[in-house]
């Protein structure tokens, strides 16, 4: 038995349908991502390994390095992870992301990735357990970030690294307002687009010590599309997404601006990865 399985069967875990971290605004995230799980595991723009590739190099995992890939998803990154040597926990609270991620690992012959259906601020692992955390698009979706990152710290070893990648939003409260608007819109799970300098200070007094950043850029992502993959079907919100783009085309919205790419309205935006070691 692997010490990964060990403390599984050693831990009950959170109730996955109501432990903290799993809920924000009308609908939790775990039920959102659930129904999205099959279009997020099979399109091209989120599943391809140079979206994960600036996260993964800044993690640098090493040969033997226990790590905690939290909010893993369809488990792209895990099976980079895993393919570095790392001995890989994938994390989430959504089961059909997980069941999807089963399948990716299986194929890609990583079946000694532990997977566990989990999420913060109760995660089922020991203190000061892994080497490395990496966490890839999900801290926006945290009701409390504070909590969360507790968490993380706890189960961190002393000098273990946390290595996270998000959408930010703006310090500006009027540029924020449309921005959480739209993201809202686009995602009933959202919870906040934290600014790059709300994330330094939550993750100091989370006990960790900052030690570099990057901001990836995507660009000419069709509305339609996204439309698509986040099942925006109501009428009202699909005009009201459109509209609330047009009138600030171009603007910098806190990490993301709309345009337009011969006639068809377009998405751009920038993510932030952050590089924190527990002090």
């Amino acid at each position: 038995m692997s010490d990964f399985e060990e403390k599984e069967e050693a831990a009950e875990g959170p109730d996955p349908g109501t432990a903290p971290g799993t809920e924000s605004g009308a609908r939790s995230a775990r039920e959102v991502f659930g129904e999205r799980a099959d279009r997020y595991a099979g399109i091209d723009v989120f599943s391809e390994e140079k979206f994960y590739r600036p996260l993964f190099d800044m993690a640098a995992p090493a040969s033997g390095e226990k790590a905690l890939d939290l909010a893993a998803g369809t488990g792209l990154l895990s099976l980079m992870l895993a393919r570095a040597e790392a001995k890989v926990v994938a994390a989430d609270a959504t089961p059909e992301m997980l069941a999807m991620a089963r399948e990716r690992f299986d194929a890609g012959g990583a079946d000694s990735i532990s997977i566990v259906e989990a999420a913060v601020p109760a995660l089922p692992f020991a203190d000061d357990f892994f080497d490395l955390v990496v966490c890839r698009l999900a801290f926006h979706h945290f009701p409390d970030p504070a909590a969360a990152l507790a968490e993380i710290n706890r189960v961190l070893k002393p000098g273990g690294r946390f290595v996270m990648e998000d959408v930010f939003g703006s310090d500006d409260p009027a540029v924020r307002e449309k921005r959480e608007r739209l993201e809202k819109l686009f995602d009933p799970s959202h919870v906040l687009a934290y600014s790059p300098a709300e994330l330094r200070a939550l993750l100091g007094e989370a006990g960790f010590r900052v030690t570099g950043e990057t901001e990836p850029y995507t660009e000419g992502v069709v509305v339609d599309f996204i439309l698509k993959l986040n099942r925006v079907e109501d009428c009202q919100d699909r005009d009201e997404i459109v509209r609330l783009l047009k009138e600030n085309l171009d603007d910098d919205l806190g990490g993301f601006h709309s345009s337009e790419i011969e006639g068809e309205l377009a998405l751009n935006w920038r993510t932030i990865i952050i590089t924190a070691v527990k002090m």
